[in-house]
């Protein structure tokens, strides 16, 4: 409970996993790859996460989930409203901020040191801002005069991409 897991036990056999923080953040954007199949995506995240795969796939999945956020859920669709891969730069500010070094110019940071420093970035700090605004578009709450101001300065930052598989690029070429 007080040290920083390193292995998972499924049907009481432990599997070692990979935990640093850049792995994991891979296997995020991996499974948002809109050209993989589940299968695929399955197969990927096994062999990206576990060193030595367990049999009970299931399981290993769900061992999977806990582990990149072990806190209660919530059940019920949210807006997507944070993308690990398009807005790391912010991510990482707001984690560099809270450890008082670079993340990324450590060797080895594990993914719930990582995660404990996500978790407490400064609500004033941008990557907050533009969640806040995000959610609020999402959600149809009208935005500050201030926010609708910045907005349109930084859309940028605030407009997520939409994921497009190569055969939906590809007729979307042939509409336009």
């Amino acid at each position: 409970m007080f040290e920083l897991q390193n292995k998972i036990t499924i049907n009481d056999r432990d599997y070692p996993i990979r935990t640093d923080f850049r792995v994991i953040l891979e296997i995020f954007v991996m499974l948002s790859d809109p050209d993989l199949t589940d299968g695929d995506k399955v197969e990927a995240l096994m062999q990206m996460f576990y060193i030595e795969r367990p049999n009970d796939t299931e399981k290993a999945l769900q061992a999977f989930a806990d582990f990149i956020e072990p806190r209660k859920r919530v059940n019920g669709r949210r807006p997507r409203l944070l993308d690990w891969e398009e807005d790391f730069d912010l991510i990482a500010a707001g984690v560099n901020h809270v450890l008082g070094q670079e993340c990324r110019s450590l060797p080895y940071l594990h993914w719930r040191t990582f995660l404990a420093a996500f978790l407490e970035i400064s609500p004033e700090s941008l990557l907050c801002q533009v969640l806040n605004i995000r959610r609020k578009m999402k959600t149809g709450e009208k935005l500050e005069k201030w926010e609708r101001k910045w907005y349109q300065k930084n859309r940028h930052l605030v407009d997520l991409p939409q994921k497009f598989s190569d055969k939906e690029k590809a007729l979307l070429e042939e509409w336009t």
